[in-house]
C-alpha cells in the first residue's frame, strides 16, 4: 500500500507539472548550411498567436510576448516546455473584432531589467491598447477604407522571483502614445549601467501611404512622439508631479528636446525614422553603443548607430543622401517620400540639415530601379528588417562583433562590424562581402542570443505580407502562410566546414538551379527544377548590392545577357511565384 502511495504521489505531481508547465515533444529537426558552416534546426511545437518578441531570461527562459494574444509567455530553451506568465488582454479597452482596422501589433516590445533577479525585478512592455472612438478629432469615423487612430503605453511590472509570475498592477511610464494600423514601431531596449535607461522606438504612423495616405507625417517635428527613438527613466526621479505632464517622473530630465508649452523634458531621444522596429544596446570594443534597423519604403532599409537628439532624415532622406528619390531627375518612381514630392537635392538636405548617415543601408537602389507602387513587393530592393542583435561571443567563427539583423522577406543577415562599431566590415567576408544571409524562406519576427553563444532563437510570424498594414486581427492582408509560423526556429552551431574551391556550379540532381558557365562572359543560362512556382524572378547583384539585372520568366530556362556587365564578381538571386528565394549563387564575369 505504502507503494501504490508514493506512485499515486508522484504521479500527481507530473500532472501538476504537465499543467502548470506544459512539455510538448520536440518538432522537427534538421541540419543546415550556410555559408560553410553547419547548424541543427529545430522548430519548437508550441504554436503561439502572432509572437513579437522573444528575449532571453537571466533565468535561462525565453520570455516572449504574443502580439495578436496579448500573452506574455515563458518558453524552457532546451525541452520546449511553456506556460503562460501574464494575460494582459484586461489591460486592452477595446475588442479587436468590433474595429475596422485591427493595430500593427498589439502586444509588442519587451525589455527585462539586467538586474531582474538581483533588486530590480522590473519587466517593460508595450501594447497597443485603446481604439479612439468615432467621433471628435482625430477620430475613427474611416478606419477601414481611410486612417486609424489607436493608442500605446509603456508599461513596468514587477516579477516576483519566488512564485514566478508578474504582479497585477503595473506602473504607467507613459500612456496615450499615438498609434495606427501601420508603422507603430514598438521595439523596447534597457541601455547599460548605471542609469539603465528604458528605449523605446515609435514610427512615424504610416503616414503618406495606404490608408494612412493623408495623414501628417511628423518624423520631423521634435513635439510630437512619432517617428522617434524614446528615452524613460527605468524607475520614476524625484520630479514633482504635474497635472498637465503625469509621467513627467519618468522622462530624464537631460533628454535633448523639450515641450514649447510646460518647458518639461519630453520623451524624444532621436528623430527622424520611419519604422525602426529594431533596437539593442552592444558593448562594441569596451564602447556602450545603440544600433537600430528600420524598415525603409520601396529600398533602403537601414542600420543606425542611434545618438541623443540626433535626425536620421526621415521623410525627407531615404537611407544615404544618394538623391536617388528625386523629383529633379527623369525617373517615374521616385518622386515621393511619404506622399510628399521631393524637389530637392537629398545631398544637400542632409548637409544643411546636419543628418545622421546609416551605419548601413539593405539595399540602396539606384534611381531607375526604384519599382512602382502596386509592384510585386519581392522585387522591390528591401529585407523589411523587424529586429536586430549584437553578436559578441567568439563560439561560432567569424561572428564575433557582428550585427544580426532579421527580416520579414529573407530570414536573417548578418554584418560584420569593424572594431569600432561604427561601420560595416566590407573587407573580410569574402563570400557575400559584408550582407551574409540565413534563414531565407522564413519570415523572422526577432531573435534571442542564448549565453552559451552556440545557439540562437527565432520567432516567426504566423502569417502576413510585407508592406502595408498587416496587424489588422481580421487576417485582412496577411493570409500567406510561413515557415515555422507562430513557433519558435532554435538554431544551434556545429561546425565550421574546411574551406575549398567552389564548383563551377552544384550538380542539378543536389540543387534546386543549374546556372553555367560559370566564369560567363556573354550569356548565362539559368536552369531551374520542373515545378518551380513560376513567375521565376531573377536578379544579379554586384558587390556593393546595386541591382544590374532583372528579369522574370514562366519557363524553367532562360538566358541572360551579361555581354555588357562589367568584368568582377556578382550574385545570383533566384526567386519563385511566391517571392521566396529559391537559391543565391556567386558568378564572375569575364
Amino acid at each position: 500500500m505504502q507503494k501504490l502511495k508514493s506512485g499515486f504521489i508522484i504521479k500527481s505531481l507530473l500532472q501538476i507539472l504537465a499543467v502548470v508547465f506544459a512539455i510538448p515533444a520536440l518538432g522537427q529537426s534538421s541540419t543546415e548550411t550556410w555559408n560553410d558552416q553547419q547548424f541543427k534546426l529545430d522548430i519548437l511545437p508550441h504554436q503561439m498567436n502572432y509572437p513579437w518578441e522573444i528575449t532571453y531570461g537571466p533565468d535561462d527562459s525565453l520570455w516572449i510576448t504574443e502580439t495578436k494574444g496579448y500573452v506574455i509567455t515563458k518558453m524552457h530553451p532546451g525541452n520546449g516546455g511553456y506556460r503562460s506568465l501574464k494575460d494582459l488582454n484586461s489591460f486592452k479597452k477595446y475588442n479587436p473584432s468590433t474595429v475596422g482596422i485591427g493595430p500593427q501589433g498589439g502586444l509588442m516590445g519587451m525589455a527585462l531589467h539586467p538586474q531582474l533577479l538581483s533588486g530590480k525585478p522590473y519587466v517593460y512592455v508595450a501594447m497597443v491598447y485603446d481604439y479612439l472612438p468615432n467621433t471628435g478629432t482625430p477620430n475613427n469615423s474611416s478606419c477601414g477604407t481611410g486612417m486609424c487612430y489607436y493608442r500605446t503605453m509603456v508599461l513596468r511590472f514587477t516579477y516576483n522571483t519566488a512564485t514566478k509570475s508578474l504582479s497585477t498592477k503595473a506602473d504607467t511610464l507613459i500612456a496615450n502614445l499615438p498609434g495606427s494600423n501601420d508603422h507603430n514601431s514598438g521595439r523596447l531596449a534597457i541601455g547599460p549601467a548605471p542609469n539603465y535607461y528604458v528605449f523605446y522606438t515609435i514610427g512615424d504612423m504610416g503616414a503618406g501611404q495606404f490608408n494612412n495616405a493623408s495623414r501628417t507625417n511628423n518624423a520631423q517635428d521634435t513635439t510630437v512622439y512619432e517617428g522617434k527613438v524614446l528615452r524613460f527613466n527605468s524607475e520614476p526621479d524625484s520630479d514633482a508631479d504635474d497635472v498637465t505632464d503625469p509621467y513627467n517622473q519618468w522622462i530624464p530630465n537631460d533628454n535633448p528636446f523639450a515641450s514649447p508649452s510646460s518647458g518639461n523634458r519630453l520623451a524624444i531621444y532621436s528623430y527622424g525614422h520611419r519604422n525602426a522596429q529594431g533596437l539593442v544596446w552592444a558593448k562594441v570594443n569596451g564602447v556602450d553603443k545603440l544600433y537600430s534597423s528600420e524598415h525603409g519604403d520601396k529600398s533602403d532599409d537601414e542600420v543606425n548607430d542611434i545618438q541623443m537628439g540626433h535626425n536620421y532624415g526621415w521623410p525627407k532622406v531615404a537611407g544615404m543622401p544618394d538623391n536617388n528619390y528625386s523629383s529633379l531627375d527623369a525617373y517615374p518612381n521616385n518622386n515621393k517620400l511619404a506622399n510628399k514630392n521631393i524637389n530637392y537635392r537629398e545631398d544637400t538636405f542632409a548637409v544643411n540639415h546636419d543628418l545622421t548617415r546609416p551605419l548601413f543601408v539593405l539595399f540602396n537602389a539606384a534611381a531607375s530601379n526604384i519599382k512602382a507602387d502596386g509592384t510585386n513587393i519581392y522585387t522591390w530592393q528591401t529585407v523589411a528588417p523587424s529586429s536586430i542583435d549584437y553578436y559578441g561571443s567568439g563560439i561560432i567563427p567569424g561572428w564575433k562583433n557582428s550585427l544580426l539583423v532579421t527580416s520579414l522577406k529573407y530570414g536573417m543577415y548578418r554584418l560584420k562590424l569593424k572594431t569600432a562599431g561604427d561601420f560595416v566590415d566590407s573587407t573580410i567576408t569574402p563570400n557575400l562581402v559584408d550582407t551574409l544571409p540565413y534563414l531565407h524562406g522564413y519570415r523572422m519576427r526577432d531573435l534571442a542570443i542564448a549565453p552559451t553563444g552556440d545557439t540562437l532563437f527565432f520567432i516567426a510570424d504566423n502569417t502576413g505580407n510585407t508592406s502595408g498594414p498587416t496587424g489588422g486581427f481580421d487576417g485582412s492582408g496577411s493570409s500567406n502562410t510561413t515557415l515555422g509560423g507562430g513557433k519558435v526556429i532554435r538554431l544551434v552551431y556545429l561546425t565550421t566546414l574546411p574551406k575549398k574551391d567552389p564548383d563551377p556550379f552544384k550538380p542539378f540532381q543536389e540543387s534546386f538551379t543549374k546556372i553555367y558557365p560559370n566564369p560567363a562572359s556573354s550569356y548565362l543560362n539559368v536552369q531551374t527544377k520542373p515545378g518551380i512556382k513560376k513567375p521565376l524572378l531573377i536578379q544579379l547583384f554586384d558587390m556593393n548590392g546595386r541591382r544590374i539585372v532583372e528579369t522574370t520568366t514562366s519557363q524553367d530556362n532562360i538566358t541572360l545577357d551579361v555581354s555588357k556587365v562589367a568584368a568582377g564578381m556578382y550574385f545570383l538571386k533566384v526567386s519563385n511565384g511566391y517571392g521566396a528565394l529559391v537559391t543565391t549563387d556567386k558568378v564572375v564575369i569575364n
